[in-house]
């Protein structure tokens, strides 16, 4: 609770009592509203980086695009018998039976 407190607080810019004023709802349009304002600023850094790497590049090699200087966040995609493992020991710690 503490993290998304820290977000809307720092990152949002939000009051104290307008933190605590949203719904869940309103917080996460908001929170998605900043990703997206954070994707458009990285991808115009990186539109610079492309036209830079471009001016000077080999006319062998394929020209560049911004999305070759963007951040990637890597997903890891689990297995249903990774899941299924990590389901077992949660209810395990938990305290529950199989």
């Amino acid at each position: 609770m503490l993290d998304l407190w820290a977000f809307g607080r720092y990152d949002l810019q939000l009051g104290e009592d307008e933190f605590w004023g949203l719904t869940l709802r309103e917080f996460n349009a908001l929170s998605e509203r900043h990703k997206d304002n954070q994707d458009w600023l990285n991808y115009r850094a990186a539109l610079i980086c492309a036209v830079m790497a471009n001016m000077w590049r080999d006319s062998k090699t394929k020209p560049y695009t911004p999305d070759d200087f963007m951040p990637t966040k890597k997903v890891k995609h689990q297995t249903p018998e990774q899941m299924l493992v990590t389901v077992k020991i949660l209810n395990a710690a938990f305290g529950g039976n199989i």
